[in-house]
């Protein structure tokens, strides 16, 4: 790992990011933090608010709404809301951390291996930018040779 891609990294700890979240048209930064607040507090059922929240240009095809990068005041309240994911379950709403890019592109060399992996019935989960697999009682970390 390089200097910079450390420094990126230490910018981002507080980060997550959520993806298709709803778009309404006149949209302002404070009724975004508004509604991402809520959805912290209402179907994530925690106690954690978010310092702020920035939505990004729409997706290539602009088919869905713009990525929200969701910044957190502590790790803590970070870790809060990643505990509460599951509850998203059922919907289109995605939670994941804000990568850099050196590790978006070891999650996107991991992914076909993901995919492989799920496909078969394999228990997987990411942290941050590496895949880990289910061995017996354990998750472990797969190691990907393409990076």
């Amino acid at each position: 790992m390089d200097l910079a891609d450390q420094e990126a990294r230490k910018k981002k700890e507080l980060n997550a990011v959520l993806r298709n979240l709803g778009q309404v048209e006149g949209e302002t930064s404070e009724s975004l933090k508004d509604k991402v607040d809520e959805l912290l507090s209402g179907q994530l059922e925690t106690t954690v608010a978010c310092v702020s929240a920035k939505r990004l240009q729409k997706t290539r095809n602009g088919a869905a709404p713009g990525i929200v990068v969701v910044q957190f005041a502590k790790k803590q309240h970070k870790v809060a809301v990643f505990k509460a994911r599951g509850k998203l379950a059922g919907t289109k709403v995605g939670l994941d951390d804000d990568l850099t890019h050196l590790q978006q592109q070891r999650k996107n060399a991991a992914w076909s291996d993901f995919k492989d992996f799920r496909s078969k019935g394999v228990k997987t989960q990411w942290r941050a930018e590496k895949l880990f697999v289910k061995e017996g009682e354990h998750f472990v970390e797969h190691k990907v040779l393409s990076l």
